[in-house]
């Protein structure tokens, strides 16, 4: 059944629209709300579903209890506020400090609008770099966005000038890296890592103009010239100096790869085409969803432009059978592609829709590649992780789109430096010449292995960081690793522990994402063994 639902944006009139939504019987205020954001890119939570009369709905009550008939009329209220902006960026800033480009990817990653659409609909002039400089809560240096700390007295202040003072007030002009954290701990009675959500080194290897690293553990400043360096000894100060540009130097090399790999302007394109998506598969859909799910590459953050990024839609929808998938799932997809392909709108924005073994499939012309997956839905990861307890060995395939939001999560909270990794380490694999796909590995396998070195090693820049995935990639049947983020060791599926290699899905206890029926490991190890980036 179709309504009308007029939609009133209270600081901007001109923002509002009216749209006709389909509704069905089990369908819920907070679904309608759901459906009419996202035709409309309105990332405001301040929404007020009313009737006709006049009477406001709460988000539990069902539609159908209020006699709507088709074509009935309804007002959605939303209130907008530049409060409530600020509040949705003081949430992306809370873990780590950000540039302009990067909070405005991050905003649209996780509301699906871009800043610039939002700052429109509160009538706010001007761009991102503006809004921030009016707000007291936001420090920007140059094109760096930080919070302005309410645990501290000596607010506002740079991270990064009171490391630079630190490091001068040394007679060498340069300090150990574990020296540098506790004596700012000291001065602040805080870590770094509670300011900027990064360890130490972490947050120097992004900070590569004011910084540089001598050697593998000490810091200097760069561009800093201390009297006493003229009183040191020649061959010790000439050493010093080679070190320091030569490692400074290759990590530059890596930084300015990835700014070639990972175009800010492709991703931003990319992110909105994804959402458009979203949008037309809404539209066009049949079945009861409860939520949709981004994932794959654009999803989890770790895109590269070369060549055409992939994206994962999971629907989660409300009435599938928890099991027996190989019964309902290929006549689901097939009726899925067929909507797609008689769609009008889909005909002018998507291409290629072809039914694959778990998905439909189509691209983006020259921008985007989409895996449409579904899901029924559980009750919480708990449940699901029972259902997939009871299921065949051989079935349990059919979930991993399943436990898809906390794969994403997983990967999508790592820190800036290790997404960087994975994305030049996805380039770096596909330079390689394979000889066939069993070769090759997946995106799982790539992202959790820098994942996993990042973790153990805490490499200090890019140059560390690469070499040690190598190495680690060079003996890959060697490797078991288990994670705890989502369940414990004794959760794993025991016949997993006897298997080497060993790499966990970490969402997943009842999947080796090593298993030898997805990879053979022989040409990544030796291609690990003999690679040089640069050189």
């Amino acid at each position: 059944m179709r309504v009308k639902v007029n939609v009133d944006v209270q600081s901007n009139q001109e923002y509002g629209n009216t749209l006709d939504v389909v509704i069905g019987p089990n369908d819920t205020v907070a679904a309608l709300k759901d459906r009419v954001g996202a035709l409309m890119l309105m990332p405001f939570p301040n929404q007020v579903l009313k009737l006709a009369s006049g009477e406001s709905l709460p988000d539990k009550e069902v539609l159908y209890k209020h006699d709507i008939e088709e074509g009935s009329e309804l007002v959605l209220e939303v209130s907008t506020s530049a409060k409530a902006l600020e509040q949705q960026l003081k949430d992306l800033l809370k873990t780590r400090d950000l540039s302009c480009d990067e909070l405005g990817l991050l905003y649209c990653y996780k509301y699906g609008v871009s800043v610039s659409q939002t700052m429109q609909a509160l009538g706010e002039e001007g761009k991102l770099q503006d809004f921030l400089k009016r707000r007291k809560d936001f420090l920007l240096e140059g094109s760096r966005v930080s919070l302005v700390r309410e645990d501290t007295s000596l607010r506002p202040f740079s991270v990064k000038n009171e490391l630079v003072d630190i490091i001068l007030s040394s007679p060498t002009g340069k300090m150990d890296v574990k020296e540098l954290a506790d004596k700012f701990s000291e001065k602040f009675n805080m870590s770094i890592a509670t300011l900027t959500g990064v360890k130490l080194a972490t947050y120097l290897s992004r900070e590569t103009e004011t910084f540089s690293m001598i050697g593998r553990n000490f810091v200097g400043v760069k561009g800093a010239a201390r009297k006493n360096e003229a009183q040191a000894a020649p061959a010790t100060r000439q050493e010093t100096c080679d070190d320091e540009e030569s490692v400074s130097e290759v990590n530059k090399q890596y930084l300015e790869l990835h700014s070639k790999v990972c175009s800010r302007a492709f991703n931003s394109k990319a992110a909105k085409a994804l959402v458009d998506v979203v949008d037309l598969i809404q539209e066009v859909t049949f079945l009861n969803v409860a939520r949709v799910v981004k994932s794959g590459s654009m999803g989890k953050g770790t895109a590269i432009s070369v060549g055409m990024p992939d994206a994962e839609v999971v629907l989660f929808v409300r009435g599938l059978p928890l099991d027996n998938h190989s019964q309902w799932l290929p006549s689901l997809l097939q009726a899925s592609a067929k909507g797609l392909e008689t769609s009008s709108k889909a005909m002018h924005s998507i291409e290629g829709i072809h039914v694959t073994e778990d998905s439909v499939r189509f691209n983006v012309p020259g921008v985007l590649r989409v895996d449409l997956r579904f899901s029924p839905l559980f009750e919480n990861m708990v449940h699901t992780l029972q259902v997939i307890d009871k299921q065949h060995p051989e079935q349990r395939h059919h979930y991993k789109s399943s436990l898809v939001e906390a794969r994403v999560q997983f990967v999508a909270r790592q820190p800036g430096s290790t997404k960087l990794t994975i994305r030049l380490l996805k380039w770096w694999r596909d330079q390689q010449d394979w000889s066939a796909e069993i070769f090759r590995p997946s995106d799982d396998i790539v992202e959790l292995i820098a994942i996993y070195s990042a973790v153990q090693t805490k490499p200090a820049d890019q140059q560390q960081s690469i070499a040690n995935v190598m190495s680690l990639m060079s003996r890959f049947d060697e490797l078991r690793i288990v994670w705890s983020n989502f369940y414990n060791k004794a959760d794993v599926w025991p016949p997993l522990l006897q298997q080497c290699p060993l790499l966990m899905d970490p969402a997943n206890p009842y999947v080796n994402i090593a298993d030898s029926k997805a990879l053979n490991p022989r040409e990544l190890m030796a291609f690990a063994r003999s690679t040089h980036f640069f050189w």
